[in-house]
């Protein structure tokens, strides 16, 4: 014979022990809190870190395949960068997105958020300038020499074009 009695215990013990109880979830909370507090300022550096690192890379990546366009075309191509606006246009090409707009890159929206901290030319290196156009020959070679600082926080990349060389690099 079945105990009924025995049954609607175990159903009742059963019943009770689903749930957390009140102590269990604030520790779990608590743990949560504390693991957020440590990440987030890890999480936020390393974010800024990778805006700037991620702008100044398009940037190089834009000079260099102006330089072959210049090459490629046996025509002069050049780039505008403007500080104020934290945007460059690379003239004689068209936006990737609108064919019947020029090629430009705003580098204070998304997904960059950075800013052109400075703009310098090697030839008047302590005077910055609130823009600079880069021309490259038909070789590719630029007329100037020039340092682009864009600025995500506190994080700082600076973009050398070498003025002899043309060669991009990322300090």
């Amino acid at each position: 014979m079945i105990d009924l009695h025995f049954l609607v215990r175990r159903v009742h013990q059963e019943v009770n022990r689903r749930g957390f109880s009140f102590v269990e979830l604030t520790l779990s909370i608590l743990v949560l809190g504390i693991l957020v507090a440590v990440a987030s300022p890890v999480y936020s550096r390393s974010l800024v870190r990778f805006r700037a690192e991620s702008a100044a890379q398009r940037i190089v990546q834009d000079i260099e395949q102006t330089q072959q366009l210049a090459r490629q075309t046996n025509a002069s191509r050049s780039i505008v960068f403007l500080q104020a606006s934290s945007s460059y246009t690379v003239n004689e090409a068209v936006s990737l997105d609108h064919s019947s707009q020029p090629y430009r890159v705003t580098l204070d929206q998304h997904p960059y958020r950075v800013a052109i901290n400075s703009l310098v030319t090697v030839a008047q290196p302590s005077t910055q300038q609130d823009s600079i156009t880069l021309v490259f020959d038909r070789f590719g070679m630029p007329d100037q020499g020039v340092s682009i600082i864009v600025q995500s926080g506190t994080t700082q990349r600076r973009v050398d074009v070498a003025p002899v060389s043309g060669r991009v690099s990322i300090q």
